[in-house]
Protein backbone atom coordinates (compact mmCIF):
# COMPACT_ATOMS: atom_id res chain seq x y z
CA UNK A 1 0.00 0.00 0.00
CA UNK A 2 2.71 2.29 0.63
CA UNK A 3 4.69 1.81 -2.64
CA UNK A 4 0.82 2.69 -4.65
CA UNK A 5 0.82 6.07 -2.83
CA UNK A 6 4.57 7.08 -4.29
CA UNK A 7 2.69 7.95 -7.52
CA UNK A 8 -0.41 10.47 -6.69
CA UNK A 9 2.44 12.04 -4.05
CA UNK A 10 4.47 12.60 -7.26
CA UNK A 11 1.99 14.02 -9.28
CA UNK A 12 1.00 16.41 -6.85
CA UNK A 13 4.59 17.25 -6.12
CA UNK A 14 5.63 17.66 -10.01
CA UNK A 15 2.35 19.81 -10.65
CA UNK A 16 3.45 22.29 -7.55
CA UNK A 17 6.72 22.91 -9.20
CA UNK A 18 5.41 23.46 -12.75
CA UNK A 19 2.95 25.22 -11.86
CA UNK A 20 5.19 27.96 -9.30
CA UNK A 21 8.31 27.38 -12.39
CA UNK A 22 7.27 30.59 -14.19
CA UNK A 23 7.18 32.73 -11.46
CA UNK A 24 10.82 32.50 -10.81
CA UNK A 25 13.67 35.35 -12.46
CA UNK A 26 15.22 32.47 -14.28
CA UNK A 27 12.36 31.43 -15.82
CA UNK A 28 11.06 34.76 -16.92
CA UNK A 29 14.46 35.48 -18.36
CA UNK A 30 14.92 32.60 -20.59
CA UNK A 31 11.25 32.72 -21.65
CA UNK A 32 12.14 36.46 -22.34
CA UNK A 33 14.88 36.19 -24.43
CA UNK A 34 13.34 33.18 -26.39
CA UNK A 35 10.60 35.29 -27.15
CA UNK A 36 11.98 38.48 -27.89
CA UNK A 37 10.37 40.68 -25.09
CA UNK A 38 6.73 39.71 -26.56
CA UNK A 39 5.26 39.81 -23.11
CA UNK A 40 2.16 38.61 -24.44
CA UNK A 41 4.00 35.42 -25.20
CA UNK A 42 5.40 34.93 -22.33
CA UNK A 43 2.13 35.43 -20.08
CA UNK A 44 0.84 32.70 -22.07
CA UNK A 45 3.54 30.30 -21.91
CA UNK A 46 3.25 30.75 -18.12
CA UNK A 47 -0.63 30.35 -18.03
CA UNK A 48 0.24 27.30 -19.93
CA UNK A 49 2.64 25.61 -17.49
CA UNK A 50 -0.21 26.95 -14.93
CA UNK A 51 -3.00 24.80 -16.36
CA UNK A 52 -0.45 21.83 -17.09
CA UNK A 53 0.62 21.94 -13.53
CA UNK A 54 -2.91 21.86 -12.39
CA UNK A 55 -4.03 18.88 -14.32
CA UNK A 56 -1.36 17.12 -12.72
CA UNK A 57 -2.72 18.32 -8.94
CA UNK A 58 -5.74 17.24 -10.14
CA UNK A 59 -4.57 13.43 -11.35
CA UNK A 60 -2.62 13.19 -8.16
CA UNK A 61 -5.55 14.23 -5.87
CA UNK A 62 -8.08 11.70 -8.30
CA UNK A 63 -5.11 8.74 -7.84
CA UNK A 64 -4.86 9.71 -4.16
CA UNK A 65 -9.15 9.59 -3.62
CA UNK A 66 -9.35 6.34 -5.62
CA UNK A 67 -6.71 4.61 -3.28
CA UNK A 68 -8.10 5.91 -0.32
CA UNK A 69 -12.29 5.18 -1.53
Amino acid sequence: MSQMIVFPLFLLAVGLLVMVQPRTKRWQSRMNAYFQGDERRVKQRANTFFLLGLAFVFAGFAYLFRLVG
